[in-house]
This record gives C-alpha cells, structure tokens and sequence, in this order.
C-alpha cells in the first residue's frame, strides 16, 4: 500500500512541467505549440490554442451544469480501468468538471476552449499518469485532445488508438521514436501518439518507463 501511495505523488508531481516534444511533423509543431505558448503549426493541420490563460474551476460550478461532482476529493478524479471512458470525444465541459475536482480552464484562441486535468489511471504497469486536455469549440464538442505523461507499458494505449481510432504505426529515422498516426484522405496526419524511452529508466520505477505524448482531432 505504501508503495502504491509513493508512485501516485511521483506520477501526481510529473503532470506540473509538461514535456515539451519536438518534430517535424506539421501536426506536431501544432501542439508542441500549446506547451511553448506560441503557435508553430501550418499547413491544415489545426490544433490548440496558440495561448490561453488558465485558471482554476472547482466542483461548486459543475453543480450549475446539473450534474453530480465525484466524490474522491483526489485531484485526479474518479479512478478508470477502461481507458476509452477518458480518451474519447463525447465528454462535455460539464462531464469534465463534474469528474474532475479541479479542472484548469483557459479562454483559448481558434474557437477553442481548453480543460486540463490531471491523469492517473491505476497503479498499473501499463497505466497512465500525466496531464489530459480537452478542446471544445461553440457547439460544447470535443474537438481535440491531448495527453503528456508516462507509462511502464504503452501497450494498452496503443490498442485504444489502432482499435478505435485507426492509428498505424509509422516508420521514422529515430530508433527511440515510437510514432503512430491517423492520416487524412491526402496522406497527412490528422492524430498522433509519440512514444519514447525515458530520458532515465530506473528499475525501481517501472511505472515511468516511457514518455507518452498523444495530440488527437476529432475523426
């Protein structure tokens, strides 16, 4: 039990300083672009808001959107076994803060509203903990995602995307590089999931062995 206590603050501690990852994809100098503060992206590969300025929103405001808040008063909200109930494109900005004690909501640029939680999904090997955020534009409709995190075992991860969201694993000239995408009609990327080693792989963190960075549109 203790040990399970200590990997949650480690993996709680990891969702502060977002990785920033770095391409040549134009996909990913979009998102890249939402952690640097400035957007890099171009072509038609749209994503989140070159700039928001985050604040805070409580369960107290998810009672105005009539819906019950969670009752953990852990920060990463509600615990998940199925990782399709959070990745995936039919939440509402009620749902998000009714799940989640605290959500960070910034007014965004491009008709884009962002809300960022924190992620941890089990104590498991392949589980995820990390930094989850949802899109949403006039209409209240998940637009974009994107995850910054780690895992010991991205397997799962990589079922939920080839599964559901026809992602194919890509070949590049980077051997750490796990890349996957989802392409439009004219062969661009429209998804995408990174996946590298650990800058360090401690043996006594098996649960961090990898980071993950996944920047996903709606089909």
């Amino acid at each position: 039990m203790l040990r399970k206590i200590w990997f949650l603050l480690f993996m709680l501690g990891s969702v502060v300083v977002p990785y920033v990852a770095t391409s040549s994809s134009d996909l990913w100098k979009t998102v890249s672009g939402l952690w640097s503060g400035s957007s890099t992206g171009s072509g038609s590969a749209p994503g989140p808001p070159a700039s928001s300025s985050f604040a805070t929103v409580d369960q107290s405001r998810a009672k105005k959107f009539g819906e019950t808040p969670v009752s953990s008063n852990a920060i990463e909200g509600a615990a998940t076994t199925d990782l399709g109930e959070v990745i995936q494109f039919d939440g509402s900005p009620a749902w998000v803060m009714s799940r989640w004690p605290r959500v960070s909501a910034g007014l965004a640029q491009l008709d884009l509203q962002g809300y960022r939680v924190p992620l941890v999904t089990g104590t498991g090997v392949d589980d995820l903990a990390g930094s989850l955020t949802y899109y949403f534009d006039k209409e209240e409709r998940v637009g974009f995602i994107t995850f910054h995190g780690s895992t010991g075992d991205p397997s799962k991860l990589i079922a939920l995307v080839t599964s559901r969201y026809s992602f194919q694993k890509q070949t590049t000239n980077d051997p750490s590089l796990g890349l996957y995408q989802a392409k439009q009609w004219n062969g661009k990327p429209l998804s995408e999931l990174r996946i590298r080693p650990a800058r360090v792989v401690r043996a006594d963190q098996p649960r961090s062995r990898f980071e993950v960075d996944l920047a996903m549109r709606r089909p």
